[in-house]
């Protein structure tokens, strides 16, 4: 934001908002977007290898978690944004032609966070 702020000549003393300064610039804030797709295309790359990588994202850690709620997994994040399960985003992402037609689609957690 502060590339966008020093384009428009808006200071951050000014206490102008985030959304003010994309506003007057006629911009919109995509970096999420931006994160979510590229975490999705990682998912297909690494499904398809057969590596360490693939072992750590599938692989159980030993031992007992602790108290409180589950920790927010990396393959959950996945099958959320892709309204899919994480078996069916699995089988998918070994086709490359089909993974790439779901990393590309919209994704439907984006209205609710503009």
């Amino acid at each position: 934001m502060w590339i966008y702020r020093r384009l428009a000549k808006i200071s951050w003393k000014d206490k102008k908002t985030n959304q003010e300064v994309c506003d007057h610039l006629g911009t919109k804030r995509e970096i999420a977007k931006a994160i979510k797709t590229r975490k999705i295309k990682y998912f297909g790359h690494i499904k398809r290898l057969t590596s360490f990588l693939k072992d750590v994202l599938e692989g159980k850690i030993e031992g007992s978690r602790p108290r409180g709620r589950q920790r927010r997994q990396w393959v959950d994040e996945i099958a959320e944004w892709t309204g899919k399960g994480i078996r069916k985003c699995t089988v998918e992402a070994e086709d490359r032609e089909k993974w790439r037609s779901v990393s590309s689609q919209p994704l439907e957690q984006e209205r609710h966070i503009e």
